[in-house]
C-alpha cells in the first residue's frame, strides 16, 4: 500500500461545536500537535511519495503554526488543503481576504469549507453559532485568490433538501466541486444519530436528488464518496489505509474520518508520536486489519447481490461503529436493497457502539 494523502488534524480548537463533529471540537478544547511533530510528519511523508495533505481541526485557522507547515509542505512537494469553516477566532470573524491570500502565498492550493444549507438558520443550527454569513464571506475571499475551492455538506435529516439550495449557491459563486458526505454517529454526531441520521426512504430521495443535480448542473462537480456507494449513483473504491491516513490532534492514527472513534488496541504502531509515518504505514495492527477485511471475501447477502460490484458492501466504518467488528463483512446498516437497522420501525431501537479492537 502506497500513501498518497495524510490528513492531520493540527487542533482539537475551534471557535464553533457543530452538533456532529468527530472530534468533538470547541473553545475549550486545547490538545494540538506541537510545531515540531507537524513538520517532522511532512518530511517523513514527503520521504515517502505522499503528493497530498489535508490541514484541519477543530479549526486549521487558529493554529499558530498553519503558516509554516503549509510553507514546508509546498517546499517538499506536497499539496496543501486548508479545511476549515472560515472561521478564525471565538468572536466568529470570518478569515479575510489578506489572510487567505496569505495562505495561498505560504503555499495552501486548495480550500475546503464545511456548508450545511443555503439557509443560515439550517446552517447556523448546525454549527450551533450565528457563523452562515462569516463562512460565506470567508469562502468568498478564498475564491478570490482563484485557486480551488470546494464545499463539503453533510447530509442530515434536519438539511438534506437543502442540497438543490446549495448547489445553487456553490454554482452561482464558482465553487468548483460539492461533495455530498455521509453522516458518521460518532464523537458528538452519537448524540443526534436518532433524529438526524436518514433513514431508508430519505436515502433514496436523496440519491434521486444527486442525480438530478448532475444533469442540470454538469459544469459542478457534485460528488458523493465511497460511504455512498449504497445509493447506487456512483461506485468510488474505497481508500481506508489504502492511500490515505488520519492523524488526530494527539498523534493517534485512523484509516479514514469516518474510524475517527473506533478504538482500536494497538500499543506499538497506534500513534506517529513516537514511531515514524512509515513504520506506522507499514506495521499499525489497525490499518492492517482493515486492509485484510477490505480484501476478504463478503458475506453471503452481499456476495450474491446484483449490486455488489458497485456497492462494495458499503461503508466497513460504518458497519463497525454500528455492528462490531463481526458486522465488517455484512451488509451496510443503511442497504437500500437489503434494509436492516434503518428501516422505519427499527429506527427508534438503534444501537451505535463504540469497539475495542482486536488485531486478528
Amino acid at each position: 500500500m502506497k500513501l498518497a494523502e495524510i490528513k492531520i488534524e493540527l487542533t482539537q480548537e475551534c471557535p464553533l461545536a457543530c452538533v456532529h463533529c468527530s472530534t468533538n471540537s470547541s473553545r475549550k478544547q486545547t490538545s494540538a500537535l506541537s510545531r515540531e511533530v507537524v513538520l517532522r510528519l511532512l518530511r517523513q511523508a514527503s520521504e515517502m511519495g505522499v503528493t497530498k495533505v489535508v490541514f484541519t481541526g477543530g479549526e486549521p485557522l487558529v493554529s499558530p503554526h498553519l503558516l509554516e507547515v503549509l510553507s514546508l509542505a509546498a517546499s517538499l512537494g506536497i499539496s496543501p488543503t486548508v479545511y476549515t469553516s472560515g472561521i478564525v477566532d471565538n468572536k466568529l470573524n470570518s478569515m479575510s481576504l489578506e489572510h487567505a491570500k496569505k495562505l495561498v502565498r505560504a503555499g495552501a492550493a486548495r480550500f475546503i469549507f464545511s456548508v450545511y444549507s443555503h439557509r443560515p438558520e439550517v446552517h447556523d443550527s448546525v454549527t450551533r453559532y450565528g457563523t452562515h454569513a462569516a463562512t460565506l464571506a470567508a469562502l468568498g475571499n478564498a475564491l478570490r485568490t482563484r485557486v480551488p475551492v470546494e464545499i463539503h455538506f453533510v447530509a442530515m435529516r434536519r438539511n438534506f433538501r437543502d442540497l438543490p439550495g446549495l448547489v445553487v449557491l456553490a454554482d452561482s459563486a464558482g465553487v468548483e466541486r460539492v461533495s455530498v458526505l455521509r453522516f458518521v454517529p460518532q464523537g458528538r454526531g452519537r448524540t443526534i444519530a436518532e433524529r438526524d441520521g436518514l433513514v431508508v426512504h430519505e436515502l433514496q430521495e436523496l440519491a434521486e436528488m444527486i442525480t438530478s443535480l448532475r444533469a442540470h448542473y454538469p459544469q459542478l462537480t457534485i460528488r458523493a464518496g465511497s460511504p455512498f456507494n449504497i445509493l447506487g449513483i456512483g461506485n468510488t473504491p474505497c481508500n481506508a489505509a489504502q492511500d490515505v491516513l488520519i492523524v488526530n490532534h494527539r498523534g493517534d492514527i485512523f484509516p479514514c474520518d469516518a474510524f475517527k472513534n473506533v478504538r482500536y488496541a494497538d500499543p506499538h504502531f497506534g500513534s506517529v508520536l513516537d514511531k515514524s509515518l512509515n513504520d506506522v504505514w507499514q506495521q499499525s495492527a489497525f490499518l492492517n486489519q482493515v486492509r485484510a477485511v477490505l480484501a476478504s471475501e463478503k458475506g453471503d447477502t452481499c456476495s450474491s447481490c446484483t449490486q455488489s460490484a458497485s456497492c462494495q458492501s458499503g461503508c466497513l466504518a460504518q458497519k463497525v461503529i454500528r455492528g462490531g467488528w463481526s458486522a465488517a463483512t455484512g451488509v451496510d446498516p443503511d442497504c437500500l436493497i437489503q434494509p436492516r437497522l434503518h428501516n422505519s420501525e427499527q429506527d427508534e431501537g438503534r444501537v451505535l457502539v463504540q469497539i475495542a479492537g482486536v488485531a486478528s
